[in-house]
């Protein structure tokens, strides 16, 4: 109806140009005449000849060309008019498409010349935008195929001629038709390679119906009309069922059939194969699809194009072209519907087709088809291919238990098949998944002595993998499987995960640089997270652990690392309560024991067991108590502060149970409780030892309750041969306790000859603190006991150790070791020497007695001297120090008795 207007309108503007004309054919005859005014002027222009024109009377002549102009005008606007409707139908069925736009002209007019060089209609516009200033945009003009409708016209009937399809490979093959049984060889493209990948660089072509039935399919195929050749829901564990297979019969590789070369398209068909051949799809494709549109009779010709047109739409579809890949799908599925028998080519047909729906997400009708491999063609060469894609399949839609038997059943029959090493890891994840993590394990440690390169695994399997890894306590692997998934896929939703899980293997690994990087890389890239919140805490940690670990000041918390204990205090306010809580307890307790702050520490563990009496780290910190116990009751019981001791004890003793690692400390709780007069509880305490220990702890209890007994003076002599039996029975740390504490009571006894060997045998053992202490008391009962030479190289020995290691030694220890050296020179008569020790100890002696002593020996050494200045010097000196009449009279009576001895030494060496 348009047109029809347009034809109207033009027929009007061509009735007014007529008009016009007819007004000047009117005039047509009025020229200035010789005398100069216009009229009808009958005049003729004499020639060079002597002929005259012979002029038509003024009607005739004026009627014929009258005539003429109106006819040329009338068929030249009747010609433009039809030209101008059809223009401006050729304008309705053209569809215009912005391709692109560009703020430079340049860019515009180049991606013009590159469409127009693929053959399609190219310009570009400038348009205004308010706002963004001009841009420039580049369109694209499509026709549309016009669809006429025609009366159908009765014709006589004909008998159809029955086309016969391509025979099958069983039966004899047909005259001109050739199809050799051939195997897929990967560096040929004509032999379809399942794996080969081509980019996509034109849009699809468009064709137009053949008409035919035949030809249908054809149609349907370009453009991309599905009739459904594949049902849904048939994977496993599904509702539906599979498609049942047809008899069993031999498949092929794909190859199909050609052309005689006599025929009249082998030309065309041989260069489409030998493009398809050089990889150049695009041209293949642009040859089959004309040879196509038109009417042909010969069937295996027929197919054998449409399904290399199918080939090359699949191998276009190998690259980032969706497009491709989905008339891929749609001519395969067109194939397979018109030829649905067992043929050769359907196994390849199938395979691809699978292929192409596994690549777009279809993994259903991917699973139906490769099925269709499977069951329809034993002997294909895709057989092996297919049964590993069904396993990738199921795993990808999380039937792992289906995949399980899939993927085993690929890699019993194809070890190592080009599938393997992508199977046996996908076959741990999958056991791993369905609670049969000793199998998965065994599967991943299998596949990791096969292949050391991972970046073509799924990031699940990869960051699975790390875990496994990790439970092995392989940090580095695992480190380096994190590292691999966390910078192969930036984007994915694993990136978090692994970013931590590589920061955990640095730090299990003592690699505490880099684990601080990656937490602060993951405090930056996701604060707030759980992840970071644990990041945090691992920061911390190593702040305990490694305070001088490098760290980079202007990264990202510094503050945790630096301050692990406030880290921890202000983590439990935010988060109070649950097992956070605990831990955060728990890892506070640790700092402090790291950090020396024993006292802290044991009431922080004490806190903790008292608020989770039942907790998961319950057992973890009797440990830490245990041990900060311990070095709290070494120190305590060092210096002698059994109070202190006995303090402790009350804390502790309803929250570490008795153990062989305890044993020792509480020992010494019981003898400090004795010590103090708590005897009930010492002996309450040795009688829990003895009735939770073995024999030897039995024995060493008996020893130090024969001990205490001791000490009220009521041991035997067989009690002490008894006591020295079982002391050289046992060697342990209690043993030890129990040869201390007798030996101690011994010295103060005076009983030097039987302390000797007891200190003796304490000195043997290795790794004691209290080797010193003992050495110097081993040193004074040498000698008190009159062996001057032995407590000599014992003193000296003190001393070194004191000198190389001053913080294990305080002054007054010092002192005492010089003053009892001195004495031993003062009984060698060595006085010089005895009085530089002196002069040594005096200033680091701080018990006043001991002082007093001191100075009294060395009175006593300058005296032996004759040197009686220094001597009465030092005698002033104790008078004036002592505060009391005691050290004067003893320094009077000394004075006089060495007097006395020396006036009547003549008569006391005769008597």
């Amino acid at each position: 109806m348009r047109g029809s207007h347009v034809w109207y309108v033009h027929c009007y503007k061509s009735c007014r140009f007529l008009k016009m004309l007819n007004y000047l054919t009117k005039i047509r005859d009025l020229r200035p005449c010789c005398s100069g005014s216009f009229r009808k002027c009958n005049h003729t222009l004499p020639s060079s000849g002597s002929k005259r024109i012979m002029t038509l009377p003024y009607g005739v002549r004026n009627k014929s060309i009258r005539f003429l102009i109106i006819f040329f005008c009338l068929s030249g606007v009747a010609l433009w008019g039809h030209a101008v409707c059809r223009a401006e139908a050729n304008d309705q069925n053209r569809r215009i498409k912005q391709v692109s736009s560009y703020q430079k002209a340049e860019s515009a007019i180049q991606d013009v010349n590159r469409l127009k060089s693929k053959g399609l209609e190219a310009y570009y516009k400038e348009v205004e935008i308010p706002g963004k200033g001009t841009w420039y945009r580049v369109f694209t003009a499509e026709s549309q195929p016009q669809v006429r409708s025609r009366t159908p016209v009765k014709e006589k009937k004909s008998p159809q001629t029955n086309v016969k399809p391509a025979p099958n490979p069983s039966s004899s093959p047909a005259k001109g038709i050739v199809s050799p049984p051939q195997k897929p060889n990967p560096d040929r493209p004509a032999t379809n390679p399942p794996n080969s990948r081509v980019k996509e660089a034109v849009p699809p072509f468009q064709k137009t119906d053949p008409g035919k039935e035949g030809e249908r399919m054809l149609k349907d195929t370009i453009s991309g009309k599905s009739q459904g050749a594949f049902s849904k829901n048939v994977l496993p564990g599904e509702k539906g069922g599979k498609s049942e297979p047809t008899a069993d019969s031999k498949g092929d590789n794909g190859s199909v059939q050609v052309p005689a070369k006599g025929s009249p398209v082998s030309f065309e068909y041989e260069s489409a194969k030998a493009a398809f051949d050089a990889r150049r799809y695009e041209q293949a494709a642009g040859i089959l699809s004309s040879l196509l549109i038109r009417k042909q009779n010969d069937a295996a010709q027929y197919e054998s194009s449409l399904r290399l047109l199918a080939d090359c739409y699949y191998f276009l579809g190998q690259g980032e072209s969706n497009n491709f890949r989905t008339q891929a799908v749609e001519s395969y599925k067109n194939i397979l519907r018109y030829y649905p028998d067992v043929r050769n080519g359907n196994d390849a047909a199938n395979f691809r087709l699978a292929d192409s729906l596994e690549q777009m997400g279809s993994y259903e009708e991917a699973y139906e088809a490769y099925e269709n491999v499977l069951s329809k063609y034993p002997n294909s060469p895709y057989r092996q291919e297919a049964i590993y894609r069904v396993g990738k399949i199921l795993y990808l839609t999380k039937r792992f238990n289906y995949a399980v038997d899939k993927l085993k059943s690929y890699l019993t029959s194809y070890p190592d098949g080009p599938s393997a090493f992508q199977a046996s890891f996908l076959l741990g994840y999958c056991l791993r998944q369905i609670n049969q993590k000793p199998d998965g394990d065994a599967w991943y440690r299998n596949a990791l002595t096969k292949w050391n390169n991972f970046e073509e695994l799924p990031t699940e399997i990869l960051h699975d993998l790390g875990l496994y890894l990790f439970s092995q306590q392989d940090y580095p692997r695992a480190a380096n499987i994190f590292n691999l998934c966390f910078n192969l896929h930036p984007d994915d939703a694993w990136r978090k995960s692994a970013l931590f899980n590589l920061g955990r293997s640095y730090y299990f690994w003592n690699r505490f640089s880099p684990a601080l990087k990656v937490f602060s890389l993951l405090l930056e890239s996701y604060p707030g997270t759980l992840e970071a919140n644990e990041s945090i805490l691992f920061m911390a940690n190593i702040g305990v652990i490694d305070p001088k670990t490098d760290f980079n000041a202007c990264m990202t918390g510094r503050d945790y690392f630096k301050n692990p204990i406030e880290t921890y205090d202000w983590m439990r306010a935010r988060f109070p309560g649950g097992s956070l809580e605990e831990w955060l307890l728990y890892q506070k307790g640790y700092a402090l024991w790291k950090a020396g702050r024993s006292k802290e520490a044991l009431d922080l563990y004490c806190l903790l067991l008292d608020s989770f009496p039942h907790g998961r780290l319950q057992q973890a910190s009797r440990g830490y108590l245990v041990l900060n116990a311990k070095r709290l009751i070494e120190e305590s019981y060092g210096k002698g502060d059994f109070l202190a001791v006995a303090d402790l004890y009350y804390k502790i003793r309803n929250k570490v149970p008795l153990s062989s690692e305890a044993t020792g400390m509480f020992f010494k709780i019981g003898d400090c409780l004795w010590k103090l007069g708590l005897r009930a509880d010492a002996v309450a305490l040795l009688d829990r030892l003895k009735s939770n220990g073995n024999e030897a702890q039995r024995a060493i209890s008996d020893l130090v309750m024969m001990e205490s007994t001791y000490s009220q003076g009521e041991m035997t002599e067989e009690k002490w041969k008894a006591l020295l039996a079982e002391l050289a029975k046992n060697n342990g740390e209690t043993a030890n306790m129990a040869r201390r504490n007798l030996a101690n009571y011994l010295y103060g006894k005076g009983q030097y000859d039987k302390v000797i060997p007891l200190y003796e045998a304490m000195l043997k053992g290795e790794g004691r603190s209290d080797l010193l202490p003992i050495s110097r008391n081993y040193a004074h009962a040498l000698r008190n006991n009159r062996m001057c030479s032995a407590a000599i190289n014992r003193y000296q020995e003190i001393i070194n150790k004191c000198k190389e290691n001053p913080q294990k030694c305080d002054s007054a220890f010092i002192a005492d070791a010089y003053a009892g050296l001195g004495d031993c020179y003062y009984e060698a008569a060595d006085y010089e020497r005895n009085l530089a020790m002196y002069q040594q100890a005096l200033p680091g002696i701080k018990d006043k007695e001991s002082s007093m002593w001191t100075l009294f020996r060395m009175g006593q050494s300058y005296r032996k001297m004759n040197d009686s200045a220094m001597a009465g010097k030092t005698f002033a000196q104790i008078k004036e120090k002592s505060g009391d009449a005691f050290w004067p009279k003893v320094v009077d009576y000394w004075v006089a008795d060495e007097a006395w001895s020396k006036n009547n030494s003549e008569y006391l060496k005769k008597n």
